[in-house]
């Protein structure tokens, strides 16, 4: 182990189902949260949050600092299709790596409600269709 090594201490993810009674920040705090008692931190240690939800609109790491308390610290916002969570690792990574800071919260979360993207047939917003055969 280098002096330059970044370890991943803590980790979680809330139970994939409808939570009817829950929206997208709740389920990431609930599981952020979790993933910080499981790598015996505190929010308060954190100093950078990075965090995405493609479907979910904009600020969604601002959204999750406000619920868990935790405000001052870089929060990024980030979004990369499916790979939305990895980015958001990749971006609390690299914080850490670059001596930004020394612990990082990483959290990717979705809520699909409905059909949306995967309805397929016509797009919604110019109404050309595509092909699900390929």
């Amino acid at each position: 182990m280098s002096s330059g090594d970044v370890w991943i201490l803590g980790i979680n993810m809330t139970k994939f189902g409808k939570h009817t009674d829950k929206d997208t920040v709740d389920l990431a705090a609930q599981a952020a949260m979790a993933a910080l008692a499981d790598g015996g931190v505190t929010m308060a240690d954190m100093g950078v949050l990075a965090a995405g939800c493609l479907m979910g609109g904009g600020g969604i790491a601002q959204m999750i600092q406000k619920q868990i308390g935790q405000t001052g610290i870089p929060a990024y916002n980030v979004s990369n299709a499916c790979a939305t969570g990895a980015t958001a690792l990749r971006v609390a990574y690299m914080s850490i790596k670059s001596g930004e800071c020394d612990f990082g919260l990483a959290v990717g979360v979705e809520k699909l409600s409905g059909v949306g993207l995967l309805s397929g047939g016509n797009r919604k917003d110019d109404g050309k269709t595509w092909n699900r055969a390929g």
